[in-house]
């Protein structure tokens, strides 16, 4: 597992998490600003699209797929194997 944190993933996740702070606060400031929503809804919506963004974000740039596939083919090739 310490192949996958490298500093290229250390900085990618911190673009990322970023980024969904930005998207956060930005969902905010349109929903109490522009929409009109009181404070807690703006608040609480700001406070779900932050965690989401993140989330969504990382699992499209920073997760590995290829590596994620090889280890669930060893896992399968190695299920008759006993310990």
């Amino acid at each position: 597992m310490t192949s996958s944190n490298t500093g290229r993933r250390f900085f990618c996740q911190l673009a990322i998490w970023t980024v969904a702070v930005i998207v956060g606060l930005t969902v905010t400031l349109i929903a109490v600003g522009l929409l009109g929503l009181w404070v807690l809804i703006g608040a609480i919506a700001g406070l779900v699209a932050t965690p989401v963004t993140g989330w969504l974000l990382g699992l499209l740039f920073c997760t590995d797929i290829d590596d994620v596939i090889a280890k669930r083919r060893q896992t399968a090739t190695d299920r008759d194997i006993l310990p």
